[in-house]
């Protein structure tokens, strides 16, 4: 079904005007004529090592080098925000598998929370909040070398939801980012635990603070984490085969779990509150307990919620057929253990491994997985206890990733969502930000100042951080209604955020970044903070057919196929570019590359992933 996608340039051809007008009134029209093409969606063998080279050590496998530089680019877009030319050149040097090992044992350029701080300071603001976590967001998106990392960082962001529509706090978010980051190489349940005891998650899902029941006024435990745990993070709501097939009895998805097991997980989540600071151990508990001004420290917003037997429950806990039994003795050490036994529980369910290895899958390569894919990716998770790296490179590796022609065309593939369309515009064509420039002159930390772009008519309809509910911006089973691929039982996760207005919206937002900038405009310069540098496509823009090759290249790592290439280029030769005396018209070679380039990301070769 995504073959259908790919349509042509025709409706951009005939809305375009043929007259001569300025950039800033010419990209739009031109986006608007564009974004017709996305409504009916409804290198080389490899370079030896020499003498000296630090890669000389690695055992280079001619099965894991690309075959061309296409095929390194393709890998990249699954693996990245997007290739460049380093990436693309470390790839062919080195092959797929060290790329990934290289890439998932790299180290944070710069700490998500560290970028937040420094948007504040340029803010001036009081302390982070969650216009400081877009910036550190999208600067770590599109300038950390860790770009595998990054990827996987954002695709469990896409899991384990916390958004900043309900946390505020910059701090607390972006120490999230920074923890999710930090086990994205690791074990799942070490990953899973760090998300329970995070207090950005605590405060999303209501279970910091969560209190022991009491029979006395009626309290139950909160069971919001309790179910979402079970729902989101882990095991899904019904029973999987090994490969992530829904198992059916009398024609019925059978559960995964029931209203008990909400109530009996809801009971270990009880007693955890705020981490108690050095020093504060002497306070009343219930200080520490709701952070009043005697225990409020900053570390409080980084570091994992503490325990506090006075309101963890000491009774049994039953769920998911485990019971862990009456405790009395010593409730914060029965709070760890309770913890564990939950966390064990979850991490080896037969459930957890297909439904997170699916969800990984949707994330980094396709929609709509073969059994095989979800079941080979399954086998390692579980082999491997849950180790992500592993996980990582048996999805970036299969056969399905990177030999997609041996597979169904009509289900292979995925429509990307704006954020990650507009991470790799930023990668591959040339900017600048004056803030980061600035800051990084000055010796500060560099950091991009932008702000949201959730508004769906002028910008992506989507904001890193900023999902509307835990169920992430879209839902990993999203089917179209009235569809082709909805009749079909096909998903199409990012359809859920696509519409006639979104699809307009990216195209004009992108038509207007390439024309004015983008971000705030809070420099000295009076100008959007993110600046496009098309300069370097200058020698080959008088020729339509040259620069429309060169920029395609440079974005979808290759030349668009020919019926859209050629209507490409008479839209590009319909845009002077020298004045009635012959000399060059400098806004007139400006605009044409502008528009190669938007022509270009509004392309389905671009807005589809195959």
């Amino acid at each position: 079904m995504f073959t259908r996608c790919r349509t042509t340039l025709s409706s951009a051809v005939k809305a375009q005007p043929t007259t001569r007008r300025s950039p800033a009134a010419g990209l739009p029209a031109l986006a608007l004529a564009c974004s017709l093409l996305l409504a009916s969606c409804g290198g080389g063998a490899g370079n030896p090592a020499t003498p000296g080279d630090p890669d000389a050590s690695l055992r280079v496998q001619p099965s894991m080098v690309p075959t061309d530089r296409s095929e390194a680019h393709r890998f990249l877009v699954q693996a990245s925000f997007g290739p460049d030319a380093n990436s693309i050149a470390r790839v062919n040097k080195i092959g797929y598998d060290n790329w990934i090992d290289e890439q998932m044992a790299k180290p944070l350029g710069t700490r998500y929370l560290t970028l937040t701080e420094a948007s504040s300071a340029q803010r001036q603001n009081e302390g982070p909040d969650s216009y400081d976590v877009i910036g550190g967001w999208w600067t770590n998106a599109v300038r950390d070398p860790a770009q595998l990392r990054q990827r996987v960082t954002f695709a469990l962001s896409e899991i384990f939801v916390v958004s900043t529509l309900s946390v505020n706090n910059g701090r607390l978010v972006a120490s999230y980012m920074d923890t999710l980051y930090d086990h994205s190489n690791g074990k799942y349940r070490d990953l899973l635990k760090a998300v329970a005891l995070h207090p950005a998650m605590g405060q999303y899902l209501s279970h910091m603070g969560n209190r022991k029941g009491d029979p006395a006024t009626g309290r139950v435990p909160d069971e919001n984490f309790a179910r979402e745990v079970m729902q989101l993070f882990s095991i899904g709501l019904q029973q999987l085969t090994p490969d992530g097939e829904v198992i059916q009895v009398n024609g019925q998805a059978v559960e995964s779990y029931t209203a008990d097991d909400v109530k009996g997980m809801a009971r270990v989540f009880t007693g955890w509150s705020w981490h108690i600071p050095d020093g504060k151990a002497a306070l009343d508990w219930w200080l520490c307990f709701w952070r009043s001004a005697q225990c409020k420290d900053t570390s409080q917003e980084t570091l994992p919620m503490s325990a506090y037997k006075t309101e963890h429950e000491p009774g049994p806990k039953a769920f998911l057929d485990t019971r862990i039994e009456q405790q009395t003795a010593n409730a914060e050490g029965n709070a760890e253990r309770s913890l564990a036994s939950a966390i064990n529980r979850l991490a080896t369910h037969p459930n957890t491994a297909p439904f997170i290895s699916r969800q990984l899958i949707q994330r980094l390569v396709t929609s709509n997985p073969s059994r095989a894919y979800v079941g080979d990716v399954a086998k390692v998770f579980r082999d491997s206890d849950g180790d992500l790296t592993q996980v990582v490179k048996a999805i970036l590796l299969h056969d399905e990733a990177r030999n997609p022609s041996n597979y169904p065309v009509a289900t292979y593939g995925k429509l990307r969502e704006p954020v990650i369309r507009y991470a790799h515009i930023l990668r591959a064509v040339p900017h600048s930000s004056i803030a980061y420039n600035a800051s990084a002159t000055a010796g500060r930390v560099p950091v991009y100042m932008v702000t949201e772009t959730d508004d769906v008519n002028a910008g992506l309809g989507q904001t890193p951080m900023r999902a509307p509910s835990v169920f992430n911006f879209f839902r990993p089973g999203y089917r179209p209604p009235r569809s082709l691929m909805g009749a079909a039982t096909l998903v199409a996760p990012e359809m859920q955020i696509t519409s006639e207005a979104s699809t307009l919206g990216y195209a004009n937002f992108v038509s207007n970044n390439l024309t004015t900038g983008w971000g705030l405009r809070n420099n000295p310069q009076n100008r959007n903070d993110v600046q496009f540098d098309t300069g370097g496509w200058n020698g080959v823009a008088t020729s339509a057919s040259q620069l429309m090759d060169a920029v395609a290249t440079a974005m979808i790592g290759r030349v668009l196929p020919n019926d859209t290439r050629t209507q490409a280029i008479a839209v590009l030769n319909s845009m002077p570019v020298t004045q009635a005396n012959g000399a060059a018209d400098a806004n007139g070679i400006r605009m044409r590359i502008q528009s190669a380039i938007l022509l270009t990301a509004v392309s389905p070769e671009f807005t589809v992933q195959q």
